[in-house]
């Protein structure tokens, strides 16, 4: 029988040493405070990493609300389909995107993410980070915050963890993607304002894929199945697919993660800081 993935969540004084050293922010006041890694054991939300700590109520409204959506017959995604039925995904509620309450506590928890899932098995995993503002004005707005997000948790990561030497740190590669703790992450935003029916949520939101996991799929020849089930899904959903999505190493992948429709000479504003 598969064990269920909370019941292999380390304890701070793990093989692995202390907390502080798989989590350089585990001391970080404002990381703590405002920390809000959860999961679903199949009947209740938790904190894993925080079981003292009470599971905020706006957060379980909205981790309903999601669930909804993700398990929803129209919903294109099979991945995202999959990890919320083996419940191998994790989610917090943050405040404002682009805060530096937002930045620390994301990065936090992203830290617990990696720790978590160290050894990936079949099973496809994910982290939603929810905010609760600002208001979104515009695809081109979410889309500044996004970028204003991940430039600042990387200059936060920067300070302990090396990019992942897998992918490119420069957004114009065909080979780039983001990284946190070490690892390549795939980026997916979602907002009230999206043209994408998939990307239309009702808080600014991003999700966070391990790039290990694609790379898995392709190694054993499932990726492209994926890929055609998911476009079909999406077009049986919007009526087109969308225009940005491609596959990595045609196109960088920093110009599909906010979601809007970009020209060819659009520019990523991410910097990779320089060691």
């Amino acid at each position: 029988m598969q064990k269920d993935p909370l019941d292999q969540v380390p304890s701070e004084k793990s093989a692995t040493g202390s907390k502080s050293r798989w989590n350089p922010l585990s001391s970080d006041p404002v990381a703590s405070q405002f920390s809000s890694y959860a999961a679903f054991n199949g009947k209740v939300v938790t904190r894993p990493f925080s079981a003292e700590v009470p599971v905020d109520r706006e957060l379980l409204h909205a981790h309903e609300q999601l669930r909804q959506e993700i398990l929803g017959q129209s919903y294109p995604c099979t991945g995202a389909i999959s990890a919320f039925n083996q419940r191998t995904y994790r989610l917090g509620l943050y405040p404002n995107l682009a805060s530096d309450e937002a930045i620390r506590a994301v990065c936090h928890d992203l830290y617990c993410f990696s720790h978590e899932f160290q050894d990936l098995d079949d099973h496809f995993t994910t982290f939603v980070a929810m905010f609760r503002g600002p208001v979104i004005e515009s695809e081109q707005h979410f889309e500044d915050l996004l970028w204003n997000q991940l430039q600042s948790m990387h200059a936060l990561d920067s300070n302990f963890f090396n990019w992942d030497r897998s992918v490119d740190s420069d957004p114009l590669s065909h080979r780039f993607s983001f990284s946190m703790g070490g690892r390549a992450m795939y980026v997916i935003g979602m907002h009230p304002e999206a043209s994408r029916l998939a990307r239309t949520r009702q808080y600014p939101t991003m999700v966070f894929n391990l790039h290990e996991q694609f790379d898995r799929l392709r190694a054993r020849g499932k990726f492209d199945t994926m890929k055609q089930t998911i476009r079909a899904r999406e077009m049986s959903l919007q009526g087109s697919i969308n225009p940005m999505l491609s596959s990595f190493g045609d196109n960088s992948e920093a110009r599909q993660y906010s979601g809007r429709a970009v020209s060819d000479n659009w520019v990523c504003p991410f910097h990779p800081r320089k060691k």
